[in-house]
């Protein structure tokens, strides 16, 4: 037994020697894992990422797509011609109709000029479809850095309507997407499994979400948004859009718990849209400070304001009944920017919280009565930026490279600056460490280069922070330039 053993030890050592000895001059089968594939690297190194919107595969909401063109494309032409492609992933549905050309593409002054041929006028068998499509477009393009709005052409003329959808003449503003939103139940257990195998682990968090995919709603990254609730599977969020409040709705469809993941359920606008004062029905627009308020008779008696005003002439009050069905909204007062000025953010209230001494503007029927009253925010904001450019100044000519520098009082000292051509493409990104970080202000320094340019043109430069609760972009300082 013992002759056994033996032997049966030694042929064991035999084997483990052999196979260390092998290993020796054995090719290594299991390198290193490089955390970025090469093929990743060289992918990002030569190409950029950008947000497509499409229609999802009941033409009810729109999908998400992110694609990557060449670094060195004129990044709105490719944009839109990404989207007349149409999608790639197999639950969405494409936006523009068969045979849709791009004629033209410009901007000016942050607005996109975007010229189509006759075919993107075909209009669909529902309202709804063509206003999705105008949103995808707009939101599309709107979330390239520097574009503020779209005015879209037809073979070089405005046009009033998109199938269906009216838009008016003027250019347009990113779009927020109201309803529910709706996912494919198969693409649903595809984004559980990608954060599950931690592709895509920010779904696990509503409030990156929001930030992340939120453009399917047509949130943008200057929005505010803030949780109000997450409990038993479902959050809701308040968004401040373009001067509106929303209520959006999320919902986990698996389970309640920090294993699963977020889908944005629902968009809800917490005011009522007020329709524009109509002269052709004898309606008028005032202004007055409120003396006294009877809530029960639902009259209220307001001092006129403005005394050089046109709104004086209308022989109005001072008491002016308030209709049953009046929309009342409440102007509260955000924040202030320099390049924007004073943010708003606007939503219903009821008549019992109208208060003397209030501030407002009125609607008023042909009766003289009021249809529709906002209620100003007398509130004032003290406003000192926390990011001040001291160089280059607004208009500067500059040439490749060129120095930035300024005074920062942001979160831990970081500082964002990207530099912008005229036709949305991101010349520069860069980041750079203030000398001090909030609340005590700290000095920064950066260069700033770019490939030579075949001839002049306008730039946007944007110095900003970015907010560690949601990412979003702050204390955004944009400075036109001239490039050489």
């Amino acid at each position: 037994m013992k002759k056994f053993s033996l032997a049966v030890f030694v042929l064991l050592a035999v084997i483990l020697m052999g196979g260390c000895m092998g290993n020796l001059n054995a090719k290594d089968d299991n390198p290193p894992i490089n955390p970025k594939p090469l093929a990743q690297e060289v992918l990002e190194n030569q190409t950029k990422e950008v947000s497509l919107y499409f229609l999802n595969d009941k033409s009810n909401s729109l999908t998400m797509e992110k694609r990557f063109i060449p670094k060195d494309a004129d990044v709105l032409k490719q944009v839109v011609l990404e989207l007349i492609k149409g999608p790639n992933e197999e639950y969405s549905r494409p936006i523009f109709p068969a045979g849709t050309k791009l004629l033209s593409i410009d901007m000016q002054e942050g607005t996109v000029f975007v010229n189509f041929s006759k075919e993107f006028l075909q209009e669909s068998d529902d309202e709804k479809i063509d206003k999705l499509r105008v949103a995808a477009l707009v939101n599309a393009l709107t979330d390239i850095p520097g574009v503020n709005s779209v005015q879209i052409l037809v073979e070089g003329n405005k046009v009033e309507q998109i199938g269906k959808c009216k838009i008016g003449l003027e250019p347009l503003k990113r779009i927020m997407v109201v309803g529910d939103v709706y996912y494919n139940p198969e693409k649903i257990k595809r984004l559980q499994e990608r954060a599950d195998f931690g592709k895509e682990a920010w779904r696990f968090d509503p409030l990156q979400v929001l930030r992340k995919e939120g453009g399917i709603i047509g949130l943008g990254e200057q929005d505010e948004i803030a949780l109000k609730e997450e409990f038993s599977g479902k959050a809701v969020a308040e968004v401040v859009h373009d001067g509106k409040v929303y209520k959006v709705e999320l919902i986990q469809p698996f389970g309640k718990g920090s294993n699963y993941i977020w889908l944005i359920h629902k968009v809800t606008p917490l005011f009522t849209p007020i329709p524009d004062t109509d002269p052709t029905k004898g309606e008028t627009f005032i202004y007055g400070k409120v003396k006294a308020i009877d809530y029960e008779a639902r009259v209220i008696t307001i001092e006129r304001e403005y005394q050089d005003a046109r709104d004086l002439k209308n022989e109005v009050g001072p008491e002016i009944k308030v209709l049953p069905n009046a929309i009342i909204h409440f102007l509260a007062k955000v924040s202030y920017t320099p390049d924007s000025g004073v943010k708003y953010a606007e939503k219903d209230i009821s008549l019992n919280r109208i208060k003397v001494g209030d501030e407002l503007g009125i609607i008023l029927t042909k009766d003289k009565e009021a249809r529709a009253i906002i209620v100003s925010d007398p509130s004032l904001i003290p406003y000192e930026p926390n990011i001040k450019v001291l160089s280059p100044a607004r208009n500067e000519a500059v040439s490749s490279p060129f120095k930035v520098i300024g005074k920062a009082r942001v979160f831990e000292g970081g500082v964002n600056i990207r530099l912008i051509d005229n036709s949305g493409n991101v010349l520069n990104e860069t980041f750079v460490q203030a000398s001090n970080s909030a609340p005590s202000w700290g000095d920064f320094e950066a260069i700033v280069s770019y490939k030579p340019l075949k001839e002049p043109r306008n730039g946007l430069l944007q110095v900003f922070s970015i907010s560690p609760q949601d990412g979003s972009i702050q204390n955004l300082v944009s400075i036109p330039l001239r490039l050489k």
